[in-house]
Protein backbone atom coordinates (compact mmCIF):
# COMPACT_ATOMS: atom_id res chain seq x y z
CA UNK A 1 0.00 0.00 0.00
CA UNK A 2 1.49 3.49 -0.87
CA UNK A 3 2.71 6.01 1.75
CA UNK A 4 0.72 9.07 3.10
CA UNK A 5 2.71 11.67 4.77
CA UNK A 6 -0.83 13.40 5.71
CA UNK A 7 -1.57 9.59 7.68
CA UNK A 8 1.56 9.50 9.15
CA UNK A 9 1.72 13.25 10.76
CA UNK A 10 -2.17 11.99 11.92
CA UNK A 11 -0.45 8.80 13.39
CA UNK A 12 2.14 10.54 14.91
CA UNK A 13 -0.25 13.12 16.63
CA UNK A 14 -2.10 10.26 17.59
CA UNK A 15 0.77 8.39 19.37
CA UNK A 16 1.36 11.21 21.75
CA UNK A 17 -2.09 11.69 23.24
CA UNK A 18 -1.89 10.46 26.82
CA UNK A 19 -4.33 7.42 27.42
CA UNK A 20 -6.31 8.59 30.15
CA UNK A 21 -7.86 6.52 32.81
CA UNK A 22 -8.76 2.60 31.49
CA UNK A 23 -11.95 2.23 31.46
CA UNK A 24 -13.52 -1.27 32.83
CA UNK A 25 -14.81 -3.78 30.06
CA UNK A 26 -16.24 -6.58 30.61
CA UNK A 27 -14.21 -10.20 30.16
CA UNK A 28 -13.50 -11.08 26.58
CA UNK A 29 -15.02 -14.62 25.85
CA UNK A 30 -13.72 -17.74 24.50
CA UNK A 31 -13.02 -18.30 20.92
CA UNK A 32 -13.68 -16.52 18.01
CA UNK A 33 -14.45 -12.63 18.28
CA UNK A 34 -16.62 -11.24 15.65
CA UNK A 35 -16.22 -7.23 16.39
CA UNK A 36 -18.80 -5.13 14.25
CA UNK A 37 -18.70 -0.86 14.30
CA UNK A 38 -21.60 0.83 13.83
CA UNK A 39 -20.32 3.84 12.00
CA UNK A 40 -21.89 7.18 10.74
CA UNK A 41 -25.21 6.51 8.88
CA UNK A 42 -25.17 2.83 9.96
CA UNK A 43 -28.12 1.05 11.84
CA UNK A 44 -28.28 -0.43 14.96
CA UNK A 45 -31.16 -2.33 14.41
CA UNK A 46 -29.75 -3.59 10.62
CA UNK A 47 -26.88 -4.40 12.87
CA UNK A 48 -28.95 -6.63 15.27
CA UNK A 49 -30.51 -8.52 12.64
CA UNK A 50 -27.16 -9.02 10.66
CA UNK A 51 -25.43 -10.21 14.00
CA UNK A 52 -28.08 -12.93 14.41
CA UNK A 53 -27.54 -14.14 10.90
CA UNK A 54 -24.35 -14.55 11.84
CA UNK A 55 -25.00 -16.13 15.13
CA UNK A 56 -27.31 -18.72 12.88
CA UNK A 57 -24.21 -19.75 10.97
CA UNK A 58 -21.41 -19.68 13.23
CA UNK A 59 -22.97 -20.83 16.81
CA UNK A 60 -19.91 -20.30 18.50
CA UNK A 61 -18.91 -17.33 17.38
CA UNK A 62 -19.11 -14.70 19.92
CA UNK A 63 -19.56 -11.11 18.79
CA UNK A 64 -18.46 -7.51 20.11
CA UNK A 65 -20.43 -4.25 18.84
CA UNK A 66 -19.36 -0.90 19.27
CA UNK A 67 -20.80 2.43 18.65
CA UNK A 68 -20.23 6.40 18.50
CA UNK A 69 -22.19 7.70 20.83
CA UNK A 70 -20.89 8.43 24.50
CA UNK A 71 -22.53 5.17 25.75
CA UNK A 72 -22.28 1.73 24.49
CA UNK A 73 -24.95 0.83 22.02
CA UNK A 74 -28.32 -0.84 23.29
CA UNK A 75 -27.76 -4.93 22.53
CA UNK A 76 -31.51 -5.41 22.22
CA UNK A 77 -32.36 -7.77 19.30
CA UNK A 78 -28.38 -9.03 18.72
CA UNK A 79 -27.42 -12.74 20.15
CA UNK A 80 -27.18 -13.28 24.23
CA UNK A 81 -23.53 -13.53 23.54
CA UNK A 82 -22.73 -10.07 22.52
CA UNK A 83 -20.16 -7.78 24.65
CA UNK A 84 -20.59 -3.94 23.47
CA UNK A 85 -17.96 -1.27 24.22
CA UNK A 86 -17.44 2.34 23.60
CA UNK A 87 -14.61 2.78 21.06
CA UNK A 88 -11.80 4.83 22.79
CA UNK A 89 -11.02 7.65 21.19
CA UNK A 90 -8.87 7.43 17.97
CA UNK A 91 -5.53 7.72 19.51
CA UNK A 92 -3.12 4.70 19.89
CA UNK A 93 -2.86 4.87 23.38
CA UNK A 94 -6.84 4.66 24.15
CA UNK A 95 -6.87 1.94 20.97
CA UNK A 96 -3.92 -0.22 22.37
CA UNK A 97 -5.76 -1.46 25.40
CA UNK A 98 -8.90 -1.70 23.70
CA UNK A 99 -7.35 -3.89 21.16
CA UNK A 100 -4.94 -6.04 23.43
CA UNK A 101 -8.31 -6.72 25.71
CA UNK A 102 -10.66 -7.81 23.02
CA UNK A 103 -8.39 -8.99 20.54
CA UNK A 104 -10.93 -9.75 17.43
CA UNK A 105 -10.67 -12.36 15.02
CA UNK A 106 -12.33 -10.01 11.96
CA UNK A 107 -13.85 -6.09 12.26
CA UNK A 108 -16.77 -5.08 10.34
CA UNK A 109 -16.73 -1.45 9.78
CA UNK A 110 -20.21 -0.20 9.18
CA UNK A 111 -21.25 3.17 7.87
CA UNK A 112 -18.95 6.27 6.22
CA UNK A 113 -16.81 6.30 9.39
CA UNK A 114 -12.95 5.86 8.75
CA UNK A 115 -10.63 6.35 12.07
CA UNK A 116 -6.98 6.39 10.80
CA UNK A 117 -5.99 4.78 13.97
CA UNK A 118 -8.00 2.44 14.96
CA UNK A 119 -7.71 1.12 10.71
CA UNK A 120 -3.83 1.30 11.35
CA UNK A 121 -3.33 -0.44 14.05
CA UNK A 122 -5.98 -2.86 12.89
CA UNK A 123 -4.08 -4.23 10.62
CA UNK A 124 -0.60 -3.71 11.92
CA UNK A 125 -2.39 -6.76 14.08
CA UNK A 126 -3.45 -8.49 10.75
CA UNK A 127 -7.27 -8.02 12.06
CA UNK A 128 -9.01 -8.76 8.89
CA UNK A 129 -11.09 -5.41 8.16
CA UNK A 130 -14.29 -5.32 6.11
CA UNK A 131 -16.06 -1.78 5.44
CA UNK A 132 -19.58 -2.46 4.30
CA UNK A 133 -22.83 -0.50 4.42
CA UNK A 134 -20.75 2.48 3.29
CA UNK A 135 -22.29 5.58 1.32
CA UNK A 136 -20.13 8.75 0.75
CA UNK A 137 -21.79 11.67 -0.63
CA UNK A 138 -19.75 14.46 -2.58
CA UNK A 139 -19.45 16.10 0.43
CA UNK A 140 -17.39 13.35 1.90
CA UNK A 141 -15.68 12.32 -0.55
CA UNK A 142 -14.32 16.07 -0.94
CA UNK A 143 -13.62 16.36 2.45
CA UNK A 144 -10.57 13.74 1.72
CA UNK A 145 -9.18 15.80 -1.23
CA UNK A 146 -7.15 17.59 1.13
CA UNK A 147 -5.21 14.72 2.65
CA UNK A 148 -3.38 13.42 -0.29
CA UNK A 149 -3.41 10.05 -0.13
CA UNK A 150 -4.64 9.18 3.06
CA UNK A 151 -7.67 7.86 2.33
CA UNK A 152 -6.01 5.71 -0.15
CA UNK A 153 -3.83 3.82 2.26
CA UNK A 154 -6.39 3.69 4.67
CA UNK A 155 -8.78 2.00 2.03
CA UNK A 156 -5.95 -0.25 0.88
CA UNK A 157 -5.99 -1.63 4.30
CA UNK A 158 -9.42 -3.37 3.75
CA UNK A 159 -9.87 -7.07 2.87
CA UNK A 160 -13.38 -5.23 1.19
CA UNK A 161 -15.21 -2.84 0.82
CA UNK A 162 -19.31 -2.83 0.14
CA UNK A 163 -21.16 0.08 -0.92
CA UNK A 164 -24.49 1.32 -0.86
CA UNK A 165 -24.70 2.47 -4.32
CA UNK A 166 -22.49 2.97 -7.88
CA UNK A 167 -21.91 6.72 -6.91
CA UNK A 168 -20.49 5.58 -3.52
CA UNK A 169 -18.43 3.15 -5.11
CA UNK A 170 -16.90 5.36 -8.18
CA UNK A 171 -15.86 7.88 -5.55
CA UNK A 172 -14.50 5.15 -3.35
CA UNK A 173 -12.39 4.16 -6.55
CA UNK A 174 -11.67 7.56 -6.81
CA UNK A 175 -9.90 8.35 -3.35
CA UNK A 176 -8.45 4.28 -3.28
CA UNK A 177 -7.68 3.68 -7.06
CA UNK A 178 -8.88 1.87 -9.49
CA UNK A 179 -7.49 -1.68 -8.15
CA UNK A 180 -9.51 -0.96 -4.62
CA UNK A 181 -11.74 -3.92 -3.37
CA UNK A 182 -15.06 -2.39 -3.57
CA UNK A 183 -18.20 -4.02 -4.62
CA UNK A 184 -21.81 -2.66 -4.95
CA UNK A 185 -24.11 -3.95 -2.51
CA UNK A 186 -26.70 -2.11 -1.68
CA UNK A 187 -27.75 -1.09 2.12
CA UNK A 188 -28.04 -3.40 5.26
CA UNK A 189 -31.38 -2.69 5.75
CA UNK A 190 -34.10 -4.07 8.91
CA UNK A 191 -35.80 -6.61 7.71
CA UNK A 192 -37.21 -10.03 9.66
CA UNK A 193 -36.82 -13.64 8.32
CA UNK A 194 -40.33 -15.03 7.68
CA UNK A 195 -42.43 -16.16 10.43
CA UNK A 196 -43.06 -20.28 10.42
CA UNK A 197 -46.42 -21.57 9.40
CA UNK A 198 -48.08 -24.55 9.19
CA UNK A 199 -48.85 -25.17 5.79
CA UNK A 200 -51.42 -27.92 5.78
CA UNK A 201 -53.06 -25.52 8.09
CA UNK A 202 -52.78 -22.87 5.32
CA UNK A 203 -54.22 -24.90 2.77
CA UNK A 204 -56.79 -26.37 4.82
CA UNK A 205 -58.01 -22.63 5.96
CA UNK A 206 -57.63 -21.24 2.22
CA UNK A 207 -59.54 -23.94 0.99
CA UNK A 208 -62.55 -22.95 3.54
CA UNK A 209 -62.24 -19.12 2.34
CA UNK A 210 -62.07 -19.94 -1.10
CA UNK A 211 -62.58 -16.68 -2.55
CA UNK A 212 -63.62 -14.47 0.48
CA UNK A 213 -61.70 -11.30 0.71
CA UNK A 214 -59.48 -11.28 3.57
CA UNK A 215 -57.87 -8.41 5.81
CA UNK A 216 -55.83 -8.85 9.37
CA UNK A 217 -55.27 -6.26 12.07
CA UNK A 218 -52.44 -7.47 14.19
CA UNK A 219 -51.65 -6.60 17.49
CA UNK A 220 -54.60 -4.31 17.72
CA UNK A 221 -54.75 -2.60 21.51
CA UNK A 222 -58.11 -2.43 23.16
CA UNK A 223 -57.98 1.24 21.99
CA UNK A 224 -58.17 0.69 18.45
CA UNK A 225 -61.02 -2.05 18.30
CA UNK A 226 -63.67 0.32 17.57
CA UNK A 227 -61.80 1.69 14.29
CA UNK A 228 -61.05 -2.28 13.19
CA UNK A 229 -64.66 -2.61 13.87
CA UNK A 230 -65.88 0.12 11.57
CA UNK A 231 -63.75 -0.56 9.17
CA UNK A 232 -65.05 -4.34 8.72
CA UNK A 233 -68.04 -2.76 8.57
CA UNK A 234 -67.62 -0.16 6.02
CA UNK A 235 -65.25 -3.17 3.69
CA UNK A 236 -68.47 -5.16 4.20
CA UNK A 237 -70.83 -2.92 2.60
CA UNK A 238 -68.24 -3.06 -0.10
CA UNK A 239 -67.59 -6.51 -0.57
CA UNK A 240 -70.61 -8.49 1.78
CA UNK A 241 -68.04 -11.87 2.15
CA UNK A 242 -65.21 -9.94 3.70
CA UNK A 243 -63.67 -11.65 6.64
CA UNK A 244 -61.58 -9.44 9.52
CA UNK A 245 -58.78 -11.93 11.26
CA UNK A 246 -58.31 -9.92 14.41
CA UNK A 247 -54.92 -10.42 16.53
CA UNK A 248 -55.59 -8.50 20.28
CA UNK A 249 -52.82 -7.44 21.62
CA UNK A 250 -53.83 -9.33 25.21
CA UNK A 251 -55.08 -12.49 23.68
CA UNK A 252 -56.74 -13.32 27.22
CA UNK A 253 -59.22 -10.34 26.16
CA UNK A 254 -60.65 -12.59 23.19
CA UNK A 255 -63.91 -14.09 25.03
CA UNK A 256 -64.54 -10.47 26.14
CA UNK A 257 -63.74 -9.16 22.96
CA UNK A 258 -66.30 -11.78 21.58
CA UNK A 259 -68.59 -11.19 23.48
CA UNK A 260 -69.15 -7.44 23.36
CA UNK A 261 -68.99 -7.64 18.94
CA UNK A 262 -71.72 -10.69 19.20
CA UNK A 263 -74.06 -7.72 21.17
CA UNK A 264 -73.68 -5.51 18.23
CA UNK A 265 -74.78 -8.12 15.61
CA UNK A 266 -71.30 -9.60 14.16
CA UNK A 267 -70.87 -13.09 13.89
CA UNK A 268 -67.83 -14.40 15.73
CA UNK A 269 -65.28 -16.98 16.29
CA UNK A 270 -62.38 -17.84 18.52
CA UNK A 271 -59.47 -19.47 17.27
CA UNK A 272 -58.16 -21.12 20.87
CA UNK A 273 -61.57 -22.62 21.12
CA UNK A 274 -61.03 -24.37 18.18
CA UNK A 275 -64.01 -22.53 15.78
CA UNK A 276 -63.11 -21.91 12.38
CA UNK A 277 -63.72 -18.95 9.99
CA UNK A 278 -66.79 -20.67 8.69
CA UNK A 279 -68.61 -18.62 5.87
CA UNK A 280 -70.80 -16.95 7.75
CA UNK A 281 -68.21 -15.78 10.34
CA UNK A 282 -67.65 -12.18 10.22
CA UNK A 283 -64.92 -11.27 12.27
CA UNK A 284 -62.27 -14.41 13.60
CA UNK A 285 -59.84 -13.57 17.03
CA UNK A 286 -56.93 -15.28 16.14
CA UNK A 287 -55.83 -15.08 20.32
CA UNK A 288 -52.55 -16.65 19.87
CA UNK A 289 -49.04 -14.58 18.42
CA UNK A 290 -47.57 -17.79 17.37
CA UNK A 291 -49.57 -18.06 14.85
CA UNK A 292 -49.07 -15.11 13.25
CA UNK A 293 -47.12 -16.67 9.94
CA UNK A 294 -50.18 -18.46 9.34
CA UNK A 295 -52.44 -14.96 9.17
CA UNK A 296 -49.84 -12.78 7.34
CA UNK A 297 -49.70 -15.78 4.32
CA UNK A 298 -53.58 -15.95 4.19
CA UNK A 299 -54.03 -12.18 4.54
CA UNK A 300 -53.98 -10.29 1.31
CA UNK A 301 -53.76 -6.88 3.63
CA UNK A 302 -52.91 -6.50 7.11
CA UNK A 303 -53.41 -3.25 9.27
CA UNK A 304 -50.55 -2.47 12.24
CA UNK A 305 -52.26 -2.49 15.12
CA UNK A 306 -50.83 0.05 17.58
CA UNK A 307 -49.95 2.70 15.38
CA UNK A 308 -52.96 5.12 15.45
CA UNK A 309 -52.58 6.15 18.75
CA UNK A 310 -49.60 7.60 21.36
CA UNK A 311 -47.54 4.63 23.38
CA UNK A 312 -49.10 2.04 21.49
CA UNK A 313 -46.65 -0.99 20.54
CA UNK A 314 -47.02 -2.58 17.13
CA UNK A 315 -45.04 -5.75 15.33
CA UNK A 316 -42.20 -5.24 13.16
CA UNK A 317 -43.73 -4.11 9.71
CA UNK A 318 -40.99 -6.46 7.81
CA UNK A 319 -42.99 -9.45 9.02
CA UNK A 320 -46.40 -8.76 6.92
CA UNK A 321 -43.85 -7.91 4.04
CA UNK A 322 -41.63 -10.85 4.04
CA UNK A 323 -44.75 -12.53 3.79
CA UNK A 324 -46.80 -10.46 0.84
CA UNK A 325 -49.40 -8.90 3.01
CA UNK A 326 -49.84 -5.21 1.94
CA UNK A 327 -49.42 -2.55 5.02
CA UNK A 328 -51.27 -0.48 6.47
CA UNK A 329 -50.27 1.91 9.20
CA UNK A 330 -51.07 4.63 11.26
CA UNK A 331 -48.74 7.77 11.89
CA UNK A 332 -47.36 6.35 15.42
CA UNK A 333 -44.45 3.99 14.06
CA UNK A 334 -43.63 3.06 17.72
CA UNK A 335 -40.16 1.03 17.92
CA UNK A 336 -39.70 0.96 14.22
CA UNK A 337 -39.39 4.47 12.64
CA UNK A 338 -36.68 2.64 10.18
CA UNK A 339 -38.62 0.36 9.22
CA UNK A 340 -41.60 1.90 8.28
CA UNK A 341 -39.52 4.82 6.85
CA UNK A 342 -37.95 2.48 4.02
CA UNK A 343 -41.10 0.95 3.20
CA UNK A 344 -42.60 4.68 2.74
CA UNK A 345 -39.96 5.08 0.11
CA UNK A 346 -40.49 2.03 -1.55
CA UNK A 347 -43.93 2.68 -2.03
CA UNK A 348 -44.95 -0.19 0.21
CA UNK A 349 -46.98 0.74 2.62
CA UNK A 350 -50.19 3.26 2.58
CA UNK A 351 -50.07 5.63 5.60
CA UNK A 352 -53.26 6.57 7.25
CA UNK A 353 -53.62 9.28 9.27
CA UNK A 354 -57.26 8.58 11.43
CA UNK A 355 -59.60 5.94 12.23
CA UNK A 356 -62.07 6.94 9.80
CA UNK A 357 -59.36 6.71 6.90
CA UNK A 358 -58.52 3.03 8.09
CA UNK A 359 -62.14 2.32 6.84
CA UNK A 360 -61.28 3.75 3.19
CA UNK A 361 -57.88 2.31 2.96
CA UNK A 362 -59.59 -0.98 3.75
CA UNK A 363 -62.57 -0.61 1.79
CA UNK A 364 -60.42 0.46 -1.28
CA UNK A 365 -57.84 -2.18 -0.99
CA UNK A 366 -60.04 -4.65 -1.21
CA UNK A 367 -59.31 -4.38 -5.19
CA UNK A 368 -56.70 -7.27 -5.76
CA UNK A 369 -54.67 -5.32 -8.11
CA UNK A 370 -54.17 -2.32 -5.08
CA UNK A 371 -52.95 -4.60 -2.63
CA UNK A 372 -51.19 -6.66 -4.98
CA UNK A 373 -48.69 -3.59 -5.48
CA UNK A 374 -48.24 -3.06 -1.99
CA UNK A 375 -47.97 -6.44 -1.17
CA UNK A 376 -45.24 -7.14 -3.73
CA UNK A 377 -42.64 -3.86 -2.72
CA UNK A 378 -43.35 -4.88 0.83
CA UNK A 379 -41.70 -8.12 -0.54
CA UNK A 380 -39.15 -6.39 -2.77
CA UNK A 381 -37.89 -4.41 0.28
CA UNK A 382 -37.93 -6.88 2.47
CA UNK A 383 -36.01 -9.61 1.01
CA UNK A 384 -33.89 -7.16 -1.02
CA UNK A 385 -32.25 -6.03 2.86
CA UNK A 386 -32.35 -9.51 3.48
CA UNK A 387 -30.20 -10.41 -0.01
CA UNK A 388 -27.60 -7.52 1.33
CA UNK A 389 -27.15 -8.89 4.96
CA UNK A 390 -26.71 -12.44 3.60
CA UNK A 391 -23.93 -11.15 1.44
CA UNK A 392 -22.11 -9.64 4.38
CA UNK A 393 -22.39 -12.92 6.35
CA UNK A 394 -20.90 -15.14 3.76
CA UNK A 395 -18.36 -12.10 3.31
CA UNK A 396 -17.25 -12.16 7.09
CA UNK A 397 -17.56 -16.15 7.19
CA UNK A 398 -15.24 -16.34 4.26
CA UNK A 399 -12.85 -14.10 5.59
CA UNK A 400 -12.36 -16.05 9.71
CA UNK A 401 -12.26 -19.20 7.25
CA UNK A 402 -9.47 -17.78 5.19
CA UNK A 403 -7.85 -16.63 8.62
CA UNK A 404 -8.31 -19.81 10.42
CA UNK A 405 -6.85 -22.28 7.78
CA UNK A 406 -3.18 -23.26 8.41
CA UNK A 407 -0.37 -22.15 5.58
CA UNK A 408 0.14 -25.30 3.61
CA UNK A 409 4.34 -25.77 3.95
Amino acid sequence: MGRSLALALYLLTASRAAPGEAPTRAPRPDGHLAWLHVGRGANLRSLAQLTQRLQRARPKLRHLVTGEGPTPPDLTGFPANTRSDLLPPDRLPALRPFLDHWRPDLAILTGASLPPALITEAAARAIPLILADIRLTPQSAAAWRWRPGMAASLLARFTRILAQDAETAARLRALGGRRLPVDVAGRIEETTDPLPGNEAERAALADLLQTRPVWLAVACPQAEEEAVIAAQAHAMRLAHRMLLILVPSEPDRAPALAERIAREGWITAIRSREEEPDPEVQVFIADSEEELGLWYRLAPVTFMGGTLGEGGTSRNPFEPAALGSAILHGPHPGPYPHAYARLAEARAARRIATPEALAAAVGDLIAPDKAAVLAHNAWAASSGGAEVAERVVQLALATLDARQKPETP
